[in-house]
C-alpha cells in the first residue's frame, strides 16, 4: 500500500488539474465513465478516482487516455485548458460527441489569430 503521507501538494494539485482536463475531455467527447473504463481495460469507480485527484495516473494511464480521446497528451497537463476552452466555444452547444480538431484549442486559438489578420488585410484593401 503507498503511504500517502508522502504526497507532495505539488503533487495533489497536478493530480486535480489532470483529472479535471479528463474530466473535461471525457464530457466533451461525449463518453460515460463505464465506457471509458471499458474502453481502457478498468473499471468505472478507478475513472472516477482519476478525475477527483485521488488516484495519480500512470504515464502510460495518460497516453492510453490520450489515444482513446484523440487529444494531445499535453492537454492533461494544462491549468487553463478548460477555462481557454469555454472562453472559445463560449455558446455554442455540442449536442454529439465533439471532433478531435476542436479539442486543440492551441490551434483553434491559431486559426483565428490567423482569420482575424486576414480581415484586416482585407479591410484595408
Amino acid at each position: 500500500m503507498r503511504n500517502r503521507a508522502r504526497i507532495t501538494p505539488e503533487a495533489i494539485k497536478t493530480n486535480t488539474i489532470i483529472g479535471n482536463n479528463l474530466r473535461y475531455i471525457r464530457n466533451r467527447r461525449k463518453l460515460t465513465l463505464q465506457k471509458l473504463a471499458t474502453l481502457a481495460g478498468v473499471r468505472y469507480q478507478q475513472i472516477g478516482k482519476y478525475e477527483l485527484g485521488v488516484d495519480q495516473m500512470s504515464a502510460y494511464r495518460v497516453m492510453q487516455f490520450s489515444q482513446l480521446l484523440q487529444c494531445k497528451i499535453k492537454y492533461f497537463f494544462d491549468p487553463t485548458y478548460i477555462d481557454r476552452m469555454n472562453g472559445f466555444h463560449k455558446g455554442r452547444e455540442f449536442f454529439a460527441a465533439m471532433k478531435p480538431e476542436l479539442l486543440d484549442i492551441d490551434q483553434l486559438q491559431r486559426d483565428a489569430i490567423e482569420h482575424m489578420e486576414a480581415a484586416e488585410v482585407q479591410a484595408t484593401l
